[in-house]
């Protein structure tokens, strides 16, 4: 009686067990798939981005130049520079000329160059802005009743209404309030070698500068026939490819 105890026991432990294990390989055939596609959307996101920017970066060359470069690395430096001069004196506008491999390259720098650029390399994130602003304690005269009523008006938002010289009212006091906002601003980065590289197999980019009158600019990425790779053993990492960008037009958004 106490042998059948016993290995009923040890069986029932070895049950548990198992049905531990079971629970946890279905978790992780779950959660594991899951988390791999997520890391494939993401690196795709972040390769396509970092071609976009390749792109914008020819764009803002030949905006300067008049023509495209196959150099893009030497393209990522160029347009720098001149973003630096400009920041380095406010008249840097028109014909100029930049040293460039060697060379007195003259380009013609579009008002308003520096602008586009800032808009063009630059990530929004989310902020709040804090402002101190007046607001005004106020009678003003009700059409309805032909009593006065009280108002508060905001210095900016209601100025329309007291800076009226129609307005039927009189200020008789005035306050500080604090205003907080959300807002959303944006954050320069900088043109560095590392866009060149696509984020999942470090290869860098293609860029073939074409057509008749070299204006058609092809850039591809390096995963042309495909990625894989194995992950936690049993799974599997796959990409089929992160597009091409052909002047300014993606294959993505076809």
């Amino acid at each position: 009686m106490q042998e059948k105890q016993y290995y009923s026991e040890k069986w029932s432990f070895v049950v548990k067990w198992i049905a531990v294990l079971l629970l946890v390989i279905l978790l992780l055939v779950i959660f594991i798939p899951s988390r791999i596609w997520n890391n494939e959307e993401s690196m795709k996101a972040r390769s396509q981005w970092k071609m976009e920017q390749l792109w914008d970066a020819q764009r803002m060359y030949h905006k300067l130049t008049g023509y495209y470069d196959n150099d893009m690395e030497g393209v990522l430096w160029f347009v720098s520079a001149v973003r630096d001069s400009i920041l380095a004196d406010s008249q840097y506008i028109g014909e100029q000329t930049i040293v460039y491999k060697g060379e007195d390259i003259t380009i013609n720098v579009p008002e308003f160059w520096e602008v586009e650029y800032d808009t063009v390399f630059s990530r929004p994130y989310h902020a709040k802005d804090t402002s101190l602003v007046s607001v005004y304690k106020a009678v003003e005269l009700n059409l309805e009743t032909g009593g006065w009523d009280t108002v508060y008006l905001g210095e900016f938002k209601d100025r329309y209404k007291y800076a009226d010289t129609l307005w039927e009212g009189t200020i008789i006091d005035t306050a500080v309030d604090t205003i907080i906002e959300k807002v959303i601003k944006y954050k320069h980065f900088n043109l560095v070698d590392s866009l060149l590289v696509c984020p999942l197999t470090d290869e860098e980019y293609t860029v073939k500068v074409k057509g008749k009158e070299n204006d058609t600019v092809i850039i591809n990425s390096p995963i042309r026939g495909g990625y894989t790779e194995r992950k936690y053993f049993f799974f599997t990492f796959k990409d089929t490819g992160h597009g091409s960008i052909m002047n300014g037009e993606a294959s993505w958004d076809k």
